[in-house]
């Protein structure tokens, strides 16, 4: 068999999604094998966190936009992003991958491996999994090999589906759950899936096909709440089939008795429909030992925690997000400007007279109120009327939290997206520590308001950067 893009040694490689959960992992794999590492990441802020960050190179941007410049002088790249938090995140997905794939061919790279989802059997799928497999079937269409592995749940501690599992199993002795509850998932723990990623560099150079990878057991869902339950020394939750099956519904009781919100729950539980068992072998066979069952994966994501002192997620401190997302049609830039300009005699351009009234009921308890000020530039530290910037990316991102009187913590997180020349995303993110239950009760009491109020902020946001394009534009055009 030929050797692959690894036979002459050290191999330069590129991770896309390098702060994420498995990006974070695979980064110190690589090194450690003494590869050169490449990251592409949208949040330098979010890399600088890392170990790592300082023996890497890195290159700041969205594939859209930043692909080619990254690939450059790469032989490898390892593709480990995909989008779940609003709509049309599968048309998002689809063009970063053809454009990566250009952009890969363009510099000359020999290898791209994307950790992909296990797809059900037949024609039906969740839109979710659907999505995954066709970025995957961009990047094998692409002219540079690849590599696309498929992956059921993934076992480690922080891992999203590992955590709805671990709070799920844990939450109430009792458990009513769907039928789909009872279809059978092949998981694998977070080590086999690095060992199948980094095998790939020793594929054949003309590999361009998908490769099914997964661990030791074929279990149920139910199987994996108390497979986890036994591992860790709780009780076996006794489960109690309903006869509904309503994912968006069922999402957000998740978003509510766990630290996953419902825009990644809801997908997970939409491809929960579907057995998703492993029908190819991995690249390069199993592991040495053999794959890890998954009490031992339990265990290992068990032990991670206890090594770090403290779980990675801490199970009685759940935050519950509020999340709206807008298309713009608008250049990122002009976007930005609205939402760099929020706030003081601007406004926040929602519902009139609703900062005003809760203004008032927060004077009442002893706040700040409904106050004005906003400073002469953005920078953490800095207050802007009843919030307090913590962090800001400029012409990317605006993290505040408020100083208002309320049983929690909330922080309102407004991030622009820019998805071609042209147009852009609004991603506006409420997250809220609650302080106990009298925090939950707040929350869910105020949320169908909350949801309104914050809705029209967002589109009204979008709909500003758009008029005010459109504009600029003509004034340009009339010069």
């Amino acid at each position: 068999m030929t050797a692959g893009v690894r036979e002459a040694g050290r191999v330069h490689c590129l991770v896309i999604g390098a702060t994420g959960y498995v990006g974070a992992r695979l980064v110190p794999r690589l090194l450690a094998e003494g590869h050169e590492v490449r990251v592409l990441v949208r949040d330098g802020a979010k890399l600088d966190r890392l170990p790592f960050a300082g023996a890497v190179e890195r290159v700041v941007g969205d594939v859209a936009v930043a692909a080619r410049p990254a690939c450059e002088g790469v032989e490898a790249v390892f593709y480990l992003v995909h989008s779940m938090d609003g709509p049309g995140y599968a048309a998002r997905d689809r063009y970063a991958a053809e454009h990566l794939a250009t952009a890969a061919a363009d510099a000359g790279v020999r290898r791209v491996v994307y950790l992909g989802g296990l797809q059900p059997d037949g024609q039906r799928n969740s839109a979710h999994l659907a999505s995954r497999r066709e970025t995957g079937d961009a990047l094998l269409a692409g002219p540079v090999p690849a590599a696309v592995l498929q992956a059921g749940i993934v076992v480690g501690a922080g891992s999203a589906s590992f955590e709805m599992i671990r709070h799920l199993a844990t939450v109430s002795p009792v458990l009513p759950l769907p039928d789909r509850a009872w279809n059978a998932v092949q998981p694998i723990g977070i080590d086999d899936v690095l060992f199948h990623l980094v095998a790939c560099l020793d594929l054949p150079p003309h590999a361009n096909r998908t490769y099914d990878i997964g661990g030791a057991d074929v279990l149920t869902y139910l199987g994996l709440m108390t497979g986890f339950a036994q591992a860790a020394g709780h009780p076996h939750p006794v489960a109690i089939p309903v006869p509904l099956s309503a994912p968006k519904l069922t999402a957000r009781a998740v978003q509510a008795l766990t630290p996953v919100d419902r825009h990644l729950a809801g997908p997970l539980l939409e491809s929960m429909a579907h057995d998703l068992v492993c029908r190819d072998d991995p690249p390069a066979g199993p592991p040495p030992g053999g794959a890890t069952t998954y009490a031992e994966a339990v265990r290992r994501a068990l032990a991670e925690e206890g090594a770090a002192g403290r779980a990675v997620t801490d199970p009685r401190a759940p935050v519950l997000v509020g999340e709206h997302v807008e298309d713009v049609a608008a250049p990122a830039a002009a976007l930005w400007e609205v939402v760099s300009d929020i706030g003081g005699d601007t406004g926040w351009y929602t519902v009139p007279g609703a900062w005003a009234l809760r203004g008032g009921i927060d004077r009442l308890f002893g706040g700040v109120g409904a106050r004005r000020t906003k400073p002469d530039r953005l920078e953490p530290g800095a207050a802007l009327d009843w919030w307090r910037i913590e962090a800001v990316e400029p012409g990317r991102s605006l993290r505040l939290r408020a100083e208002t009187k309320l049983p929690g913590t909330v922080c309102l997180e407004l991030r622009v997206e820019p998805v071609d020349a042209t147009t852009s995303r609004y991603v506006q993110r409420v997250t809220f520590r609650p302080d106990g239950l009298a925090g939950r009760a707040y929350w869910y009491a105020q949320l169908p308001l909350h949801d309104f109020v914050f809705a029209v902020m967002a589109r009204t946001i979008a709909g500003v950067a758009v008029t005010s394009h459109r504009a600029a534009t003509r004034a340009r055009a009339t010069r």
